[in-house]
């Protein structure tokens, strides 16, 4: 016999509880999940904490109204049996189950097993134990609440709808004040707009306008043709954060203050592009001013604006972390941007796109075409995990290999490092053409943006600039990925273009880098360089402007160029170049490498050598003091001493694969430069799910 109505009153009643029950969990989770929130991003003020945490409520509410709703018709056959208030009490505990799973599977990923596949067994058995704990914390606080006093029940049955409420406006405020920046007015209708893309380890060699005989980069040729190449460009740093500090300050690391790539260590104040085009001095005197532009930086990998390098940036978009375009001075877009719920969507938003970056990026300039603006764009489709579309792996990758190499990841990389993987000649030739293939993408991602630009009417008024942080070993020298002090680390693309302001089809060999770029764009702006009349050694430029140079005037803007990690220290001019570990400055240290006590020293004849395949500090000794004597100068007038560095975990092991591969003690040729290691097995590959602790 089927239960009675009383009992069983239908769908509708189930529905009904499914959507009661949404709001009360929604209320605890958007409660629980905003606190979090509020701590993590440090909302301040009593009004903005309250509106948010009603915003939060707001946002989760509607969530799993939705979702217990559906949940409800799923599992009515089960349901029916039970009165409404049963009904209610089942669904809060399976959404309170899933709510504390989803927490803690979230937030647990920094101290177990942080940067491991979503799909590793070891994150699986996270998820698992974190349903097992999420269930009984639900089912606790279901019969807690079920014993609570009738007076907190019904003042949780208000409170409930009333932060709705109060989410709503709090919002509708929020939305209402956002500013208008950037709006064209008398000081910056005549200045240009500013796109600076920077593809992750893209090495200089890999593009065709570059001399690359099957890699096809049609844009970033257009770029060319159309603009600045410039042939020898160089980085300042091997490794992404402190070169990116370069690219945006125009200062070397020991200057900028960014020296080290460790979670939790920021860059220390200081003015970056998009700060100084907010407060920079015309040529003509006038003084620019915060709206004058509108700035936002869309980033991909492990660049972030809790590292210091998103200063100035009005807003941010942080793909790596599921972080939606952020309003800096948005007190709630700030804290939507830790809320999970925002975190998830961006995430499975990420899944589904591969050039999702490009497409935020494209759709806020055609948002904000009308105005003065600057962006940064940070592509990483050349950087590990080398796992493009099967668009451009096809075109490149041989279909007749049948390796185990389907994308390679950093676990690769460690694997073959660590002696588990023997490479064979068709595997390294498939991790290139996965790398290649990543290239091609990442020309595409710049091809959107380009016609974004083209079709809004602003690309002839934009300053578009490509380059690249570093490079990428791609088994050369018998190393993978990078922070080698090879060129094909240091050695990055950069173009630019600016019709009317810059030529059109130059190519520029003199020796150039990365702390040039601010220099250059202030000219093309027609704005002092930041760091003029600076007392304080942490405040000058480094960089020069490249303006002159591309018109075929003026001198090369250094003799020297300069690097450096946690290990060693790289000087090069236009035809030699030196590294040294850090106890070769000093005399002693530079005399102990010469006699084999120490390190040698890495000398590079790059006219003859330009794969740097060969030691020739033996034949060049005399080559090699006279570049020591420059990089003692160089580094002495550091405003951070160098040995007040500490090396990062990364760099001691670097160090060590080094030395495994005889470049410590040997003298003379290369011969690591296969990539092959001993072993037997590579491991499975991970699935994109959270980044890979670097």
């Amino acid at each position: 016999m089927p239960p009675s109505n009383e009992r069983s009153p239908g769908r509708l009643a189930s529905l009904r509880a499914g959507w009661n029950a949404g709001l009360l969990v929604g209320f605890w989770n958007g409660l629980v999940d905003g606190i979090v929130a509020a701590y993590r991003t440090g909302t301040r003020g009593f009004v903005d904490v309250l509106g948010c945490l009603a915003g939060s409520v707001l946002c989760y509410a509607l969530l799993w109204v939705v979702v217990l709703s559906v949940a409800s018709a799923l599992l009515h056959f089960r349901l029916r049996a039970k009165d409404l208030r049963g009904r209610i009490a089942t669904l809060v505990t399976l959404g309170l189950a899933l709510a504390f799973a989803g927490e803690l599977y979230w937030w647990s990923r920094e101290w177990l097993f942080y940067g491991v596949s979503s799909l590793d067994p070891r994150r699986l058995a996270v998820a698992a134990g974190s349903l097992v704990v999420g269930a009984g914390l639900a089912i606790v606080v279901t019969k807690l609440a079920a014993r609570a006093p009738r007076g907190a029940k019904w003042a949780i049955a208000l409170a409930v709808p009333i932060a709705c409420l109060a989410g709503v406006a709090y919002l509708a405020v929020q939305s209402a004040r956002s500013a208008e920046r950037g709006a064209l007015n008398d000081r910056n209708r005549d200045l240009p707009n500013v796109v600076l893309i920077v593809v992750d380890a893209l090495r200089a060699d890999v593009l065709s306008c570059y001399g690359h005989p099957r890699v096809q980069t049609p844009h970033i040729d257009r770029l060319a043709r159309e603009g600045v190449l410039f042939e020898r460009a160089m980085v300042q740093a091997p490794f992404t954060w402190s070169s990116f500090g370069s690219i945006l300050t125009g200062k070397y690391p020991r200057r900028h203050g960014l020296v080290k790539m460790v979670p939790g260590v920021t860059m220390p104040p200081n003015v970056t592009l998009p700060w100084h085009l907010k407060s920079a001095k015309r040529l003509d005197g006038r003084q620019l001013e915060a709206d004058d532009y509108v700035t936002a930086a869309f980033l991909t990998g492990t660049v972030s604006h809790g590292s210091g390098l998103a200063r100035g940036f009005d807003s941010y978009f942080e793909a790596l972390v599921g972080h939606a375009l952020v309003e800096v001075e948005n007190p709630w877009s700030v804290f939507r941007s830790e809320l999970l719920i925002s975190i998830f969507q961006n995430k499975l938003a990420q899944r589904l796109d591969a050039a999702q970056v490009a497409g935020v990026a494209s759709d806020w300039l055609a948002d904000h075409a009308d105005r003065r603006f600057a962006t940064k764009l940070h592509f990483y489709s050349t950087h590990t995990p080398y796992d493009p579309p099967a668009e451009f792996r096809d075109g490149l990758c041989d279909p007749k290999y049948d390796g185990p190499i389907r994308s390679f990841w950093a676990e690769h990389r460690l694997a073959i490092e660590q002696g588990k993987y023997v490479l064979t000649p068709a595997d390294v030739a498939q991790i290139q053409n996965l790398y290649y293939a990543g290239v091609e993408q990442a020309d595409a991602m710049i091809g959107q943006v380009l016609d974004t630009l083209e079709r809004a009417g602003v690309l002839d008024q934009t300053l578009v600039i490509v380059t690249a942080d570093h490079g990428e070993e791609l088994g050369d020298h018998g190393l993978w990925e990078h922070n080698w002090m090879f060129q094909t680390n240091l050695q990055v693309p950069l173009v630019m273009r600016l019709p009317g302001k810059l030529p059109a089809g130059k190519r520029v060999d003199a020796l150039v880098q990365s702390i040039d770029i601010v220099p250059t764009v202030c000219e093309l702006a027609g704005i002092e360089a930041p760091g003029l009349g600076a007392t304080d050694p942490r405040e000058f430029v480094d960089g020069k402007s490249l303006v002159a140079i591309s018109h075929g005037t003026g001198e090369p803007p250094h003799r020297y160029s300069f690097a450096e990690n946690g290990v060693y220290l790289s000087i090069q001019d236009a035809t030699t170049k030196l590294f040294v570990t850090t106890e070769a400055l000093t005399p002693e240290g530079w005399a102990a490498a010469l006699d084999g006590s120490a390190e040698q020293p890495h000398f590079y004849d790059l006219a003859a050598d330009p794969n740097e395949k060969r030691n020739a500090i033996r034949e060049r000794r005399e080559d090699a003091e006279r570049l020591i004597s420059a990089l003692r100068e160089w580094s002495a007038s550091m405003p951070i001493r160098r040995d007040e560095l500490v090396q990062s975990d990364r760099d001691a092991e670097d160090l060590r694969i080094f030395r495994e591969l005889g470049y410590v003690e040997g003298i003379g040729e290369d011969t690591h430069s296969s990539g092959h290691l001993p072993g037997s097995q590579l491991p499975g590959e991970p699935t994109p799910s959270e980044p890979q602790k670097k």
